[in-house]
């Protein structure tokens, strides 16, 4: 229950709050007091949601109580009562006390003192209400803060990670299509071009920054190479029993792509699986690639090329991994690129 502190030096206005007030003993405590001194110390012990104080009082006043109150029990609601004798004093207090209410004396009906206390107990219940919002307010802004921080840190850990693997992807990619290309006709050129520039835009897309979730990127995936109607067939299956982290998972996305797409430019017809499994703390990205017997399966005229598109996806695949195992039999090939967790 809220406690009511009554101050007056009067001992007869003291008897007077007691009788006026003693039908709402049952709403709030109230302390009387006929010195200033007592009810600071009483103040300074207790909680305290509203202090009633006369001003003009001798030794301490009430506007010196009120200055005190700042440092004992700043939320307490402040109300001043008392009998005009000396405005400039009155108005001193209301300014420089933060008074919640001003009761003048003489009053007699117990609503000029009770209603005013009852408002001031309601004004103190809705400043610990909004002190109490403005601190989950700020508690939650700070573990927010905290989140972001963390959160940065971790993004940025990733984009340095993603970024050294995109410089070595890049020079990968530069590597091949300089010395060993540089007595290409302009026709393989433009083959070599076109393919190349597909290999990091999708590295940059996806890869770096995250261009859509894996499900859905791998549906694109088969959208874009797997064609029955063509014998052209991608299957995608996750047999890690796992939740893949995301960071493993965007490195598995880019080479599944990688298969997906030297099979897609450079043969008629494919069958390609690929399988997520999990092999002591790595994940494993398993893929077999089987392709037709006959000479003419190929897409592409130029064998130098044929032989410099594979060449650049193999060493992509072993940038993007932690190890990679490859081997190329016949009209089989298989390839594991293992990720660290």
């Amino acid at each position: 229950m809220d406690t009511v502190v009554m101050v007056d030096n009067d001992s007869k206005w003291i008897a007077n709050y007691k009788r006026m007030l003693a039908s709402f003993e049952n709403e709030f405590v109230c302390e009387y007091f006929r010195y200033p001194e007592e009810a600071m110390e009483y103040i300074a012990a207790h909680s305290t949601a509203v202090l009633v104080s006369e001003v003009d009082m001798p030794v301490m006043s009430g506007g010196e109580l009120f200055e005190m109150m700042d440092m004992l029990s700043p939320d307490t609601v402040r109300i001043v009562v008392t009998q005009v004798q000396d405005m400039t004093k009155v108005l001193d207090v209301l300014n420089h006390g933060r008074v919640f209410k001003l009761i003048l004396k003489p009053f007699f009906l117990v609503e000029d003192l009770a209603t005013p206390i009852k408002e001031g107990l309601r004004q103190y219940k809705t400043q610990n209400l909004e002190k109490e919002f403005l601190l989950r307010r700020r508690q939650e802004i700070e573990k927010l803060n905290q989140e972001t921080q963390l959160l940065q840190k971790k993004i940025e850990m990733k984009k340095q990670g993603y970024d050294r693997i995109c410089r070595a992807a890049t020079a990968v990619i530069k590597g091949n299509m300089s010395a060993p290309v540089s007595d290409f006709t302009p026709e393989e050129e433009n083959f070599v071009g076109d393919f190349c520039e597909k290999l990091l835009k999708e590295f940059i897309q996806y890869h770096m920054y995250g261009r859509q979730k894996f499900n859905m990127y791998m549906d694109d995936l088969k959208t874009q190479f797997h064609d029955p109607k063509q014998a052209c067939s991608l299957q995608i299956y996750d047999k890690s029993g796992t939740e893949i982290p995301a960071v493993i998972m965007d490195r598995i996305a880019y080479g599944i792509f990688l298969v997906g797409f030297l099979c897609w430019q450079c043969l008629k017809c494919y069958y390609v699986e690929a399988a997520v499994e999990v092999e002591g703390d790595h994940y494993v990205l398993k893929i077999l690639c089987q392709y037709p017997e006959y000479q003419n399966a190929s897409k592409i005229p130029y064998p130098r090329i044929m032989t410099l598109f594979v060449r650049t996806v193999r060493e992509l695949g072993g940038v993007i991994s932690d190890h990679m195992v490859s081997d190329i039999k016949d009209q089989r090939a298989a390839v594991k690129l293992y990720f660290r967790s």
